[in-house]
């Protein structure tokens, strides 16, 4: 049932990511009927923990934008684009994408989007080929 709720927010997030492909960096207004849409608890500042050897923070702003950092030993990523809520998921939609990539990890070379379950405060990131790290608010 898990697998079937995240194919149906990451077809919602293709359908809708047209609106964030196209906004230049720091761009807020226009970013699509989509973005940010989700519970006012949600936006904020949080930061990754359980994941030995990664440091990362996702900021979620009211206006539908987001920014993501990640450290993981010389290999950093950046990413800036929209995010999206659906249900209890979180969908990090990358500024210039059209997807979400269903596989990212801290071992990527660059960001390339990221789905998120709510669990109280926190997001929690189930991080493909094994893991899970938990973004604490």
């Amino acid at each position: 049932m898990r697998h079937h709720a995240k194919l149906l927010l990451l077809a919602a997030a293709v359908a809708t990511a047209t609106a964030c492909a196209h906004q230049p960096a720091g761009a807020a207004s226009g970013l699509g009927p989509a973005c940010g849409k989700g519970s006012a608890q949600v936006p904020g500042r949080y930061t990754l923990e359980g994941v030995m050897e990664v440091g990362s923070q996702i900021i979620l702003r009211k206006d539908g934008s987001f920014e993501f950092y990640l450290a993981y030993g010389a290999n950093d990523q950046y990413g800036k684009g929209c995010w999206t809520q659906h249900g209890k998921n979180v969908a990090l939609i990358p500024a210039g994408r059209r997807t979400i990539s269903g596989t990212h990890t801290p071992a990527d070379r660059t960001f390339t989007g990221m789905l998120l379950t709510i669990d109280g405060r926190d997001l929690v990131w189930e991080i493909p080929y094994g893991g899970r790290g938990r973004y604490v608010k």
